[in-house]
């Protein structure tokens, strides 16, 4: 059997390069910069022809604050840490032993960055014990391969929000004893926050899903 890939616009190429850096006392958090490459992923796209997202700019504003109109960088700057900062204060982000920690149930307060800058719609579920959830890994698969537009999961046990933006998919079939059993084989491909770098596949398995509309 073949794999069947559905990458985000832009795929890789497209992807920002933000990671976390020291926010006083504590890195700033993965969450916010999962939001922030998210946001401005979409910046970019309504900045770059992209139908879908075409009507959203200001996603992004000058310096990442609320006054002119600007494309979104692709790799991090001062203006994009401001974004990164602002959402750390909307969701909540605090700290233990220096990493910045978000409670899923406080991610969709990043909706307060979007408020005054676009009309863009976001959209989470979770499970906050930590468990993966077949619908949430459904979430973010509809988000990448129906609106070519990639979502925030959260991978290991309520330990990391990357963003999600391939995925794959495979059937094959297994002799079980004297059967024959179909298999499904479910993959994303991950942008880490890790300003480019440790971007890898992992099997397709969640309990948080973030999306974004237009």
């Amino acid at each position: 059997m073949t794999w069947d890939y559905y990458w985000t616009t832009g795929s890789g190429a497209e992807q920002p390069a933000y990671y976390q850096f020291l926010n006083g006392n504590c890195f700033v958090g993965c969450g916010p910069v999962a939001w922030a490459m998210l946001f401005c992923w979409g910046d970019y796209q309504a900045e770059n022809g992209n139908a879908y997202w075409a009507g959203r700019t200001g996603l992004y504003r000058l310096n990442g604050g609320r006054g002119a109109n600007d494309v979104a960088p692709l790799t991090q700057t001062t203006g994009v840490e401001n974004v990164i900062r602002e959402i750390n204060g909307q969701v909540d982000t605090f700290c233990i032993f220096a990493s910045g920690a978000t409670y899923p149930s406080d991610m969709d307060e990043a909706y307060e960055y979007l408020s005054g800058r676009t009309n863009t719609t976001l959209q989470d579920e979770f499970n906050g014990a930590g468990f993966p959830e077949t619908r949430l890994r459904d979430n973010a698969r509809d988000s990448i391969k129906y609106n070519d537009t990639p979502a925030v999961i959260g991978v290991g046990w309520l330990t990391h929000y990357p963003l999600a933006y391939g995925y794959a998919y495979q059937e094959r079939i297994v002799n079980v004893l004297f059967w024959e059993t179909v298999v499904y084989d479910r993959c994303f491909y991950l942008n880490q926050g890790w300003g480019g770098s440790g971007n890898e596949w992992i099997t397709a398995s969640t309990w948080y899903s973030g999306e974004i509309y237009p």
